[in-house]
Formats: structure tokens, sequence, C-alpha cells
């Protein structure tokens, strides 16, 4: 079982607050209103800034950037990360080959001036963090044998990549 929602974001608005209600509509849509709305009550991060539900079985994930919040729930762990399209910049180059030098992924989206293979690669590598928690997410790849699945969404029209790591079925993303 996965629930996926994303939305756009007026301008000026709490995106973190965004991302939240998305992850309790999903809940109480989902497990119903009473018990929805008490298991995001029980809401927390652990320590490496993962959100998750406590007492609950079912696994959450939330992000946001600029113009853009999803949220994600499943039965498995599971991550969600978003970004939005633009050409690639120094910035991201010097990223590319600080953290991820080598790494075949790293030197093809390095490669490419649109932006969106290293979005594709830097979302990639976020959700599985936030799945399956391997620390540090620049260390070793933490999606061998995991699902992965990226896809473009607009909002605004704006385009933005959204990412969902998790070993559940991601056929209904």
């Amino acid at each position: 079982m996965l629930e996926i929602a994303f939305r756009a974001l007026s301008p000026g608005e709490d995106a973190s607050a965004a991302a939240r209600g998305l992850l309790s509509e999903i809940l109480v849509s989902a497990l119903g209103e009473e018990r929805g709305g008490e298991a995001f009550a029980t809401l927390a991060k652990d320590a490496n800034g993962r959100p998750f539900l406590a007492g609950e079985a079912p696994y959450v994930s939330f992000t946001h950037t600029k113009g853009l919040a999803a949220a994600a729930w499943s039965d498995a762990p599971v991550g969600i990360d978003a970004e939005r399209l633009r050409p690639l910049t120094a910035r991201d180059r010097a990223l590319l080959r600080r953290f991820f030098a080598g790494e075949r992924g790293s030197v093809y989206a390095a490669r490419d001036p649109s932006g969106v293979a290293f979005f594709r690669f830097w979302t990639r590598r976020e959700a599985a963090f936030k799945a399956f928690g391997a620390k540090p997410f620049y260390g070793e790849d933490p999606v061998p044998g995991h699902k992965t699945k990226t896809k473009t969404v607009e909002a605004n029209g704006v385009s933005y990549l959204l990412t969902v790591a998790s070993d559940t079925d991601l056929l209904l993303f």
C-alpha cells in the first residue's frame, strides 16, 4: 500500500506546514478521520530528522521545495523528495564532484546542462535516504536492492521532479 499527494504552494505559504497538511489528509483518507487524526498527532522525527508515527506500523515521509509540497504514507519504508527543474549550476556540479565523484550517475548528471539528470540523481538519493536511512546520504548509494520511481509533475506552470523510494509496489505512482 502506498499513498502519495502533492500540490502547488501559494506565494508566501508555509511549505513545511503544507507538506504536513498533505500527510494529515493522506492519513485521514487511509485510516479514517479518528484513527488518521490520532496517528498524525504522534508525528515525530528520529535522530536523523526522518518523520515517523509513534506506535504506528505505517511509514511516512514528506518534502517541500519552492512552489511544491508532497507527502507519502506506506506499509513499507518510504521516502519522497521533490526538486524544481532548472539548469545545472556551478554549485550543483561542485556538489557532484565533492560528494559523488566516480559514481556512474554523477558523471552523467554533470554532463546534462538542463539539470534533469542532476535532479533525478539528487532526488533519488534523497528519497532513498529518507526511506532507508543510509547516512550520510552521500556515502554508499542507498538505492541498490530498493525501488525508486521518478516522475515529472507540473504545479503553477513549473516543472518538478518527484521521486519516491520504497520496497512496496510503486506501480500506482
